[in-house]
């Protein structure tokens, strides 16, 4: 009988500086060399078993799958509310296969955090950190963050970047190249021929900067270069113009629906516009007249030409019918229609009309005409502005006095029908989009609030190196936003008998709604967005809102855990999440808890931070290890691997004290002897020793000293015989 000890630190090999030892090569703690001085005599008939293992096991855990959680910006659903009921959306943070420290699980997971495409107003907001207690891990802590009113106000003089919204000219319905425009320190401005709104020439989006979501952001136009000289007299008429945002749309195809340029299933209506926008004011000017229909002669000007008490000649509206001042200003927004079941209604995707005049408390009374518009006097209106506050979309009209007259405000008019949708998970990221009809006219942003410093802050997808015939092939680089991350998932990348075959996709992350080929839950058909049929008294809107203390949106942060699935008979859209296959709780130190919202965690900055801290130690599965000695005649059987095997003890989980990392100690209670086969004796010098997994694989979270005992005995001695 022998008993022999082996280790993978060896004196003769001592490579230590100081009290370090290397750990690799033949002393490497889980695969190591032992070679003797003295050769070991083996007898005839012997066996081999494992008497007892030391090893130090580093914290590290085995992911045999891929780990899911999600994040939620958003209003909590609670025991009350389904996803139908409010406008964000979960984002599906995915943690790879693999074998994970606690420092690298951490660092993978704010990682996987900081990939998920989100509103600009908590992008790269996430950090993940491990917490001690001495030299004892106990956890993590996970901090998530909104911007509020940290934006930069006044980057208007930045916007340099313009893409056209048709690049390449469609035949079905036919639109042409509509790149008739410059972008150059926030002036947007018409090149080329004159024409009018809707004849596709000039449509740009403003791409280097989504609007900010906060109090007191703005996007404010000043329209005053929209007009053009009446015929050198001095005086200038009204050009027609668009201003609107939209959602960060690119061209994708030149030819049927779903070309890229709108959300797929909206369909154009030219009558009104032939581009799409979530939000827009169209402003027509037909003959671009001022006057008042009346005209009162107070004298001459310095030409010779009879004039009013504001300065407009006579003959401009003597002669024609035209003189009399036309032209509307109109705010519509691109939704479905509903007739009250909560289901849209087909074909109704579209650009609808919003009425910001003659409802109760509007300031308005009336529509504003080019009476309204560039006069000269203190009231006429010579800017816009939109304004972001909370998930509301107001919109203001700017007087020359500086004066602000409110065209939607919820506060003064909550009807549905009298103020744009709230933003959803689609158009947090949101973009100036601007028309113009006269050449040479000008649309000039004079303020701008954005939480991006640079364009590559919150990136705007693009779509290059496309098939100029047919726009098959090319590459769509999905950017930072949600919208984008959806669209690189569709069948918009699909181009069957194309030229160059579908679009690759560069830059997407894990999408929670896409499951398989169906699109659960999306936002274009939830709360708010639908406008009814037939409008009523009761379809009012309830935005969110700014936070008192954050300046940002009323928000919550959460991270689902678990599955949310309610109990049998219960309704199965309340409270639900849709978190399936999320199964993270232990693994975060949050064993019990479904929803870890924000109840859980500490509010810090103003409230715009909240960090949860593990409520126990986390709980991984440790990847099962065996001890293999790879130079003696034994056979075990490895039936993973279909395979002889050389192994000869599979290492518990746990120590007796419950134990998985650290110093662990395992004695062999009952050894299990494996035959050598020897028929004669034969002389061992050296052992082969490895600690390895299931595939023979050499682990990887072992450190410092391995020892392994094995003890080798003739089978005649234990009373066996052949």
């Amino acid at each position: 009988m022998s008993l022999i000890f082996t280790s993978n630190t060896q004196d003769e090999y001592d490579g230590t500086v100081g009290d370090l030892r290397p750990n690799i090569g033949i002393e490497n703690p889980a695969d190591y060399h032992n070679h003797l001085t003295s050769p070991l005599e083996v007898k005839p008939g012997s066996q081999i078993a494992v008497q007892s293992v030391k090893i130090t096991r580093k914290a590290k855990w085995d992911f045999n799958d891929v780990g899911e959680l999600l994040y939620y910006f958003g209003k909590p659903l609670g025991s009350t509310l389904k996803l139908t009921d409010v406008t964000s959306r979960p984002k599906l943070i995915q943690v790879p296969q693999g074998t994970y420290g606690t420092t690298e699980f951490a660092s993978e997971l704010q990682k996987q955090m900081k990939r998920m495409k989100v509103s600009p107003a908590v992008h790269q907001n996430f950090s993940v950190n491990t917490s001690f207690v001495l030299a004892d891990f106990k956890g993590f802590e996970i901090s998530c963050s909104q911007n509020g009113s940290t934006y930069t106000a006044d980057i208007f003089e930045e916007i340099q970047n313009g893409i056209a919204d048709v690049v390449v000219a469609t035949t079905s319905p036919v639109r042409p190249v509509s790149n008739n425009f410059t972008v150059e320190d926030g002036v947007f401005s018409r090149t080329g021929t004159a024409g009018d709104i809707s004849d596709g020439l000039c449509c740009g989006i403003m791409t280097d900067f989504p609007l900010a979501m906060g109090e007191a952001s703005s996007f404010v136009t000043d329209f005053q270069g929209a007009s053009f000289d009446t015929g050198g007299i001095g005086v200038n008429g009204n050009a027609s113009w668009v201003i609107g945002l939209t959602r960060p749309t690119v061209q994708l195809k030149n030819t049927g629906k779903d070309i890229g340029t709108a959300p797929q299933g909206f369909l154009p209506d030219d009558t009104v516009m032939p581009h799409f926008f979530d939000y827009v004011a169209i402003f027509s000017a037909e003959n671009g007249s001022r006057a008042s229909p009346s005209f009162v002669g107070v004298g001459k000007n310095a030409g010779g030409f009879t004039i009013n008490s504001a300065g407009q000649i006579q003959s401009e509206f003597d002669a024609s019918a035209d003189a009399v001042p036309s032209g509307t200003l109109k705010l519509y927004q691109g939704s479905y229609l509903t007739n009250g079941n909560g289901l849209p209604l087909p074909d109704s995707y579209k650009l609808h009309e919003i009425l910001y005049y003659g409802g109760t408390s509007q300031p308005r009374t009336a529509i504003i005409t080019n009476a309204d518009i560039l006069g000269s006097a203190a009231t006429q209106f010579i800017k816009m502005e939109y304004s972001v506050l909370g998930d509301e979309v107001r919109v203001n009209m700017v007087q020359r006095n500086g004066s602000k007259v409110a065209l939607l405000n919820s506060t003064l008019n909550n009807h549905q029908a009298r103020n744009f949708k709230p933003t959803t998970d689609y158009t947090t990221a949101l973009y100036p989009k601007m028309i113009l009809s006269h050449n040479n006219s000008k649309l000039e942003i004079s303020e701008y609030s954005s939480y991006s410093s640079t364009s590559l802050t919150y990136k705007y997808p693009t779509h290059t190196g496309y098939d100029a015939t047919d726009m098959s092939g090319g590459i769509y680089t999905v950017g930072d936003s949600s919208y984008a991350n959806q669209v690189s998932r569709s069948t918009q990348m699909r181009h069957q008998g194309s030229l160059k075959g579908d679009t690759t996709v560069v830059g997407n992350a894990p999408s929670w709604s896409s499951r398989g080929i169906a699109n659960i839950e999306p936002p274009d058909q939830t709360y708010g967005q639908m406008l009814p049929e037939v409008a009523s008294a009761t379809n009012v809107l309830v935005f969110v809102g700014v936070d008192a203390t954050t300046d940002g949106v009323n928000y919550q942060h959460l991270l689902v855990l678990e599955n949310t699935d309610p109990a049998t008979g219960a309704d199965f859209k309340v409270g639900n999440y849709r978190s399936e296959r999320c199964r993270m709780g232990r693994y975060l130190g949050f064993p019990n808890i479904r929803v870890l919202d924000q109840s859980y965690g500490t509010l810090s900055l103003s409230n715009k931070q909240i960090t949860w801290t593990s409520a126990q130690t986390p709980v991984f599965n440790v990847n099962s290890a065996f001890v293999r000695l790879s130079n003696l005649t034994q056979r075990s059987y490895n039936a993973t691997k279909n395979s002889v095997s050389k192994m000869l003890y599979h290492i518990p989980r746990f120590t007796n004290d419950g134990r998985q990392f650290g110093d662990l100690f395992y004695e062999v209670n009952e050894r299990t002897y494996v035959d050598l086969g020897n028929t004669d004796s034969f002389m061992l010098n050296q052992f082969q020793v490895s600690i390895c997994d299931k595939n023979e694989k050499i682990v990887d979270d072992l450190t410092e000293d391995t020892i392994v005992v094995f003890h080798i005995r003739q089978k005649s001695e234990a009373g066996q015989y052949s």
